[in-house]
């Protein structure tokens, strides 16, 4: 191929990617614009932090149980329509919290953006599979992995600048005018960004459209199928184990090993930094082998080890360290290899209902995640947080094979 035209295809994945990426930056980013807020929306509505938490799990819960219609939607109609509503619908309700005096709108608008959020899974992923040149698939799932990393980690910093400068109510309305500059950016690329949507079919009569639209039946179907299953409980048990890490591990290593605060704290701070470069090396790694299974495979296997062996040895901090930058980097690397084993399995026309699916998978291991880990706490087996996440990483371990044989 001439090395201008190579050159070209390059730049414009580039673009794409750069566009995508900045979306699903900021639906990481929304989901963490209220929780530094909690103590200006305290006073402001006189609510307990009991009731903010459950605001935000009505945030969490309405954007992980929009994730499968939308996937629909965006198999249907078209990733670029079902983005350009949600980044709207995000941006909006975020915005328009700025300006409410009662708590219940805020709980309202919290849903309307969180159901707008739950667009980004299933159409950056459609957008991605069908504009993205094939050899640069892997670096371009771990971009935009690692964008929604870095939405997550700038987040809490900006908001509580923005508060501090303009009130909270300002934060929240600078958060929401910059979700509308990105939808601007997007819109002024439309014609760059392509999808795998089924095209709509004009129906014949009055008898046609009162059955069932056989492609959400045939839909259905392949969500419940042996192989999404299975890779619904791989990206459930991944969660999981994320959940447990990111949550537990502090407390955990504290309790079982008298260890001093703030190493524990450094230690996780080291994997979940390398778990981030970890994701960019992983994208390497995808694009030069389509054995993602071994790779994710390898990786589940140092991780559920590395985890027993902290549970046992009270090691060095150094040791302890060096295990969690590894640790994090093989749990970076997982990210764009499972992202390449479920494009590989996903037919064509329905990326968006796969990936909505699995996302919805994510969702619910990061739910459940909490209970097991913090129960093994309350009745003194913290050795068992290791063990569990162990566990976990085995699961997703057989599971990883089975999608491979059942087509």
């Amino acid at each position: 191929m001439d090395a201008s035209v190579t050159a070209g295809a390059a730049r414009q994945d580039y673009k794409i990617l750069g566009l995508i990426s900045t979306g699903h930056f900021m639906s990481h980013f929304y989901f963490l614009v209220l929780p530094p807020l909690f103590p200006f929306l305290k006073q402001e509505f006189g609510v307990s932090y009991t009731e903010l938490g459950a605001l935000m799990t009505a945030i969490y819960a309405s954007s992980a149980v929009s994730q499968v219609p939308v996937g629909f939607m965006v198999d249907r109609y078209g990733a670029r329509v079902v983005l350009t509503f949600g980044l709207v619908m995000m941006a909006l309700g975020f915005g328009a919290m700025g300006l409410v005096g009662n708590f219940w709108f805020l709980v309202a608008l919290g849903i309307v953006a969180a159901t707008g959020n739950s667009v980004f899974h299933p159409a950056d992923y459609a957008i991605l599979n069908s504009s993205i040149s094939a050899d640069r698939m892997g670096r371009a799932f771990s971009i935009h992995t690692f964008a929604g990393h870095l939405g997550s980690a700038v987040a809490p910093i900006t908001i509580v600048f923005l508060a501090a400068q303009f009130g909270w109510r300002g934060a929240c309305i600078g958060a929401g005018a910059f979700g509308i500059a990105v939808m601007l950016a997007l819109a002024t690329q439309w014609n760059s960004l392509h999808d795998d949507a089924i095209p709509k079919k004009k129906k014949k009569d009055e008898t046609a459209a009162a059955t069932p639209d056989p492609s959400v039946r045939s839909g259905l179907a392949l969500l419940f199928s042996p192989a999404m299953i299975t890779f619904f409980l791989f990206f459930m048990a991944l969660a999981m184990t994320s959940g447990g890490m990111s949550a537990f591990f502090v407390s955990s290593i504290v309790a079982v090993h008298d260890m001093a605060l703030e190493t524990a704290s450094t230690a996780l701070t080291a994997f979940l930094f390398c778990s981030a470069l970890g994701i960019l090396l992983g994208g390497e790694i995808a694009d030069r082998t389509k054995r993602h299974d071994l790779v994710a495979a390898a990786s589940f296997i140092v991780f559920a080890a590395v985890s027993v062996l902290v549970a046992l040895v009270n090691l060095p901090a150094f040791v302890l360290f060096a295990l969690m930058v590894v640790n994090g980097i093989g749990n970076g690397i997982i990210r764009p290899a499972r992202d390449m084993m479920l494009r590989a399995a996903a037919p064509k026309g329905s990326t968006g209902k796969v990936f909505g699916f699995v996302s919805a998978g994510i969702a619910a291991g990061s739910a459940v995640a909490p209970i097991p880990f913090g129960y093994m706490l309350d009745i003194g087996k913290p050795e068992w947080v290791f063990y569990l996440m162990a566990i976990f990483m085995v699961i997703a371990l057989v599971t990883v094979a089975v999608p491979k044989s059942i087509k």
